[in-house]
Order: C-alpha cells, then structure tokens, then sequence
C-alpha cells in the first residue's frame, strides 16, 4: 500500500473498531426497575424530546466516512443511537493524532475481549463511575504512577497482587 492509501486503510480500521467498541457500549441495557430508580435516575429533559432521523445522504462527507462502517444500518438506529454515534465522530475529529492513537489501542485491545470480559469491563467502569471524586482521583494518581513503572517493576507488582488474593470462595 502507498502513503495515502494505508493512510486511509488505518483510518478506516480505526473507523470501525470505534463503531464496534461504540455500538457494544451504548446498546440498550435492561434492568430490573429498583425502589430507588426513580429518585436517582429520573428522567431527563433530552429523553422527552423526540429526534427525528437523519437519513445518511445528510450526513456530511465526513461523518459518512466515519460511520461508513454502519452506513447498512444507519436507518434501523433509532434517533438517539444516530446522534450518539454522531457526536462520537464529531469527537473523534477533535482528537489530535496522538489522542487517536490511544483510543485505537484501548479499543483494540476492547475488541479482541471475550463477551464476559467486555461485561466485565463495562462493570468496572460504572463503579467507578459511581466512587467519589476523591476516591476516583486517587485511583487515577495511583495508575498513572504504576504506569510510570518500569515494565519489570510493574509485572512484579501485578504478581505480588495476584499472589496476595484470598480464593474466592463458591
């Protein structure tokens, strides 16, 4: 492949993997309603409002090449699944090369986990999404510093860790 045309196979292999990682994260979830629903997930003003569909001949060029991995479907996406993949491409495009860069390796890596570790994941990020912001602080200075690790210091850590875990019992 020539400079251009790699150029525009990486961006679209990162094209789709975006939409992949997108389209597994935003599905629709359903739950069990709990007492608490409605006092802490009321409803919000943008879920009454009903959006129209956007037929794709009126996406910009842009977003046609962006989204060209569900350009197929587009027009069985409700609404709302149409203006969140929307403005992810229209967030994609604000990412400077470098930023990219990481948002490819998080969703490859995102891509090649099975379904469990995928819910796993998903799991994850809601409890911390749900931590204090002390708390989440905290636990944001911690990983970056573990990062900031050699790779030898850090896989010794990661097996001191695994080592020191009690066994789950059944």
């Amino acid at each position: 492949m020539g400079g251009t045309g790699e150029s525009r196979f990486f961006v679209r292999i990162a094209s789709m993997l975006t939409l992949i990682a997108l389209f597994s994260l935003s599905a629709p979830r359903v739950h069990a309603a709990t007492p608490g629903d409605a006092v802490e997930n009321p409803p919000t003003a943008s879920a009454d409002v009903e959006q129209a569909q956007v037929p794709w001949p009126e996406l910009t060029p842009t977003e046609q090449d962006l989204l060209a991995p569900v350009s197929e479907q587009w027009q069985q996406l409700t609404p709302r699944q149409q203006q969140r993949l929307r403005r992810k491409a229209e967030r994609w495009q604000e990412l400077g090369p470098l930023q990219r860069e990481a948002v490819e390796r998080r969703l490859s890596r995102f891509a090649a986990m099975t379904p469990e570790q995928r819910a796993a994941a998903r799991q994850r990020f809601k409890a911390f999404q749900q931590l204090p912001p002390e708390q989440k602080a905290r636990m944001r200075e911690a990983f970056r510093r573990y990062h900031a690790l050699p790779p030898e210091q850090r896989r010794a850590l990661r097996e001191r860790f695994e080592n020191s875990q009690p066994a789950q019992q059944p």
